[in-house]
């Protein structure tokens, strides 16, 4: 057998067992208390400041760590055979670690903000929501033809 022949075959095996990439949900969280059918939003303060420690304190520097010890060996290895095509190669493949490293600290930096921000976020929505609630006509000045008036004033 061929090299084309077997590289042939193996791109045909692979095509052939391609799955679909459509996305497929098997199961949502059960109903929370309250309305039945009706999910609930749960969120930890305490754990939210857990993610965003181990973050600062662990998964950035050892992300950092790891994207320069990659440095030192491969930049030897492109000095050694700069004026080979292995030295453009190492050099281009170098390029493209940083950029990935860099974009890996990125996304860790925002999903530690975004950790750090969501109990500001919850919190502004308490308040707006509060607010709106305040602003609320009360029951007493609603018009005659109000089809659906609130009665929630009847519980005290």
């Amino acid at each position: 057998m061929t090299f084309e022949d077997e590289w042939s075959k193996l791109r045909t095996d692979a095509a052939a067992g391609q799955k679909s990439t459509h996305m497929q949900l098997n199961q949502t969280d059960p109903p929370g208390p309250g309305l039945p059918g009706v999910l609930t939003l749960k969120s930890s303060s305490s754990r939210k400041k857990s993610a965003v420690k181990a973050l600062e304190d662990t998964v950035q520097p050892d992300t950092k760590t790891a994207g320069e010890c990659v440095d030192e060996s491969t930049e030897k290895a492109q000095k050694e055979f700069k004026d080979w095509a292995t030295g453009s190669g190492l050099s281009e493949a170098l390029k493209g670690w940083h950029a990935s490293v860099k974009a890996l600290q990125a996304r860790l930096s925002q999903e530690k903000s975004a950790l750090s921000g969501t109990n500001k976020y919850f919190l502004g929505n308490d308040y707006t929501v509060g607010a709106g609630l305040s602003a609320v006509v009360p029951p007493s000045q609603y018009p005659e033809d109000t089809p659906y008036p609130s009665r929630i004033s009847k519980y005290h």
